[in-house]
């Protein structure tokens, strides 16, 4: 017998609308667009026309598609558009399904509806703190409508479509149901798609999120296990083996809730315990480097991992950071430590010059260049949902290790460039501790998480999630 499953307080939606936006900044002392910014990653996706009453015949790129919310618009919608024109070139008796903790674009939901129509399969897990009487999503509830019409009561099971939406983590009995991965048995000429990352299917993500997704196809081994916990998912019930590890050729992919049996310690400690500081043979000063693109780095669970990265980084790591929300002791120990500070930048903007941060990083994203799990020469990137707060643990999420120079080395150039490029900004408020006011993020703004700088919450609009 299941105990039933506790929900956890969520943040406040708040929907906003794009501010104007700069394209260009200085980078090393040179001038890069955005669209250079993409092409530092390696892709850009080509724009296509608004959802067709008929399939599209798409070929989705395989690797890392990035949005850039101060780019042009194609570049804001890169992921969305990536996640759309898969949809629509999904054919009649195939399948697609969605797992995204919040669903609020009309063009998805559009080419979503359409997909059904046609015959195609449609299958969406959402977050019930985001559809509810007391949080309306219109576009949820008009995606449950047609989907449970248009002949969908006369499909075989396997072929029906329906929306889910989970009270806690579909597949433990407290956290959110976090992940955002995209699957489509057959997209076009390609089978067996997976899109994973951290991107919710929203307007948000494009116009005030820099997000990141990675793409797989032709796999079935691994289509076929992410199919299984999706399935899971839209039972949404509770696992007692929350946790699924499972090994690929050059990839490994890891389910939470951290439940059941292999969940002793910290999955993210795991990948940091592995590494070793010296010796690294890919690295010209035989320095092992870490980079970390995090949204969310706070609580218990954030200072463990804090301090693990201070320890190797006062042990000789090389480390960069870019994020957008830590906790005051996670600062404390970025900011002191034998080697001194740790290289770490915030990436969140206030265009409005309001006092609240209207953009801000949402990946999750850690690479290892060097000495990893007994190698001297690896090249490690994890991506997904898992942000480095408690909750994760308790939340579906959905993380891709990967390991790829390629990848890895994509993955970096996207970091590393906009830890050199800062968003402008206007003020936004007088100086409170270990923080400046400041125009550009070329410094570190670090104003306390739950701290109100003259009166005004800087993290009111964030979505950790």
């Amino acid at each position: 017998m299941t105990r039933p499953k506790q929900r956890l307080t969520l943040p406040r939606i708040v929907r906003t609308t794009t501010p104007r936006s700069r394209a260009t900044s200085s980078v090393s002392g040179g001038i890069v667009t955005s669209t250079v910014l993409a092409l530092l990653v390696g892709l850009l996706v080509v724009a296509g026309p608004a959802a067709p009453a008929q399939a599209d015949w798409y070929k989705p790129p395989v690797g890392i598609t990035v949005n850039d919310p101060l780019g042009s618009k194609r570049e804001k919608r890169a992921i969305n558009r990536h996640v759309r024109r898969s949809i629509d070139s999904v054919m009649r008796r195939q399948k697609i399904r969605i797992a995204s903790w919040n669903l609020r674009n009309d063009t998805i939901v559009d080419s979503l509806v359409a997909a059904h129509k046609r015959g195609v399969s449609v299958r969406v897990v959402v977050d019930r703190g985001n559809a509810n009487p007391d949080n309306p999503n219109p576009g949820v509830d008009r995606l449950r409508r047609v989907l449970s019409r248009h002949g969908n009561a006369t499909r075989e099971p396997a072929m029906r479509s329906g929306v889910r939406r989970c009270v806690s983590a579909c597949r433990g009995q407290r956290g959110i149901a976090h992940s955002k991965f995209f699957l489509f048995s057959q997209v076009g000429p390609t089978r067996w798609v997976v899109v994973n990352g951290s991107a919710n299917l929203t307007d948000l993500a494009a116009s005030h999120q820099w997000n990141d997704v990675f793409t797989t196809r032709g796999r079935r081994n691994v289509y076929d296990e992410f199919l299984r916990v999706f399935d899971q998912m839209y039972a949404d019930r509770t696992r007692a083996q929350g946790y699924r590890v499972r090994q690929f050729q050059g990839l490994t992919t890891m389910f939470m809730p951290w439940t059941g049996s292999g969940t002793a310690g910290d999955p993210t400690m795991r990948e940091l315990d592995r590494v070793r500081c010296w010796g690294a043979t890919n690295t010209g000063d035989r320095r092992t480097r870490l980079k970390i693109a995090m949204t969310s780095w706070h609580g218990e669970r954030g200072v463990r991992l804090a301090r693990k990265v201070r320890r190797l980084y006062d042990g000789g790591c090389q480390v960069q950071i870019i994020y957008a929300v830590m906790g005051n002791e996670v600062l404390r120990l970025m900011r002191n430590g034998r080697r001194g500070p740790i290289p770490f930048r915030q990436l969140v903007q206030d265009p409005d010059g309001d006092g609240v941060y209207d953009r801000y990083l949402h990946t999750k994203v850690l690479t290892i260049r060097g000495r990893y799990a007994g190698q001297r020469g690896a090249f490690v990137t994890v991506n997904g949902s898992l942000n480095w707060t408690p909750v994760a643990l308790a939340s579906d999420e959905a993380v891709m290790r990967l390991r790829s120079k390629r990848v890895l080395e994509g993955y970096n150039r996207w970091i590393a460039a906009w830890y050199a490029r800062a968003p402008r900004t206007r003020s936004v408020g007088s100086a409170v501790e270990g923080r400046r006011t400041t125009t550009s993020l070329r410094t570190t703004q670090v104003a306390p998480l739950g701290a109100l700088v003259d009166g005004v919450d800087p993290y009111a609009k964030i979505q950790e999630h």
